[in-house]
């Protein structure tokens, strides 16, 4: 269990007041991110508005979601890759993707299905080094009920918190492309809306 330094964020719960325990690795972690959903972006020729369209919000906010000048939520940010065919993964200690079975419920929305994904990989390990989640939200910074929240998927946390949680249990929040067949993904089929040629970098 590391111990991170350079608190930014306040949480509250139970009475106890806790700072998110952000520090640069984290920060760089998020920026990492968010910059190859840029260069996909740019890749295949999308532009932010163009890209808006799949999206709950507008090109200007995609625009401050890559220039740092705001942090998408986690939600914005699954969407975010899931329109230029990347998924959000969590990498083991040997830098081995970690995964875990899931099961999508009938009228569960993918949003759901995909924070749960994220986040029974962290409850295991939790479990597998005998942390419990008041002792773990000591070392992330955030209350016990936020642990217990975020492990349920009831509530999203936000990327830099899911950065930081996962960091303090050794692992590590990264993006990789989707394994699509030819022809299919939904950045394909927005190129082909647009009249373009869906011929994606490599």
């Amino acid at each position: 269990m590391k111990v991170s330094k350079n608190t930014a964020i306040v949480a509250q719960g139970r009475g106890m007041r806790r700072t998110l325990q952000v520090d640069d690795l984290a920060r760089d972690t998020l920026a990492q991110i968010i910059e190859h959903l840029r260069s996909t972006r740019n890749g295949v020729k999308l532009s932010q508005n163009d890209l808006a369209v799949g999206l709950p919000v507008r090109g200007r906010a995609i625009s401050e979601w890559e220039t740092g000048a705001a942090e998408p939520t986690l939600e914005h940010l699954m969407q975010l890759a899931r329109e230029l065919d990347n998924q959000l993964v969590l990498l083991g200690p040997s830098g081995d993707v970690r995964t875990h079975p899931v099961r999508r419920n009938a009228g569960a929305s993918w949003q759901v299905f995909e924070r749960k994904r994220l986040a029974l990989p962290l409850r295991n390990r939790r479990l597998a080094l005998g942390l419990s989640q008041d002792g773990l939200g000591y070392h992330v910074g955030v209350s016990r009920d936020s642990i217990q929240r975020w492990e349920l998927a009831r509530v999203p946390p936000r990327p830099i918190a899911l950065i930081v949680w996962a960091q303090e249990l050794e692992y590590t929040l990264a993006i990789r492309p989707v394994d699509i067949s030819e022809g299919t993904g939904v950045t394909r089929r927005r190129l082909r809306q647009l009249g373009r040629q869906p011929e994606l970098a490599g």
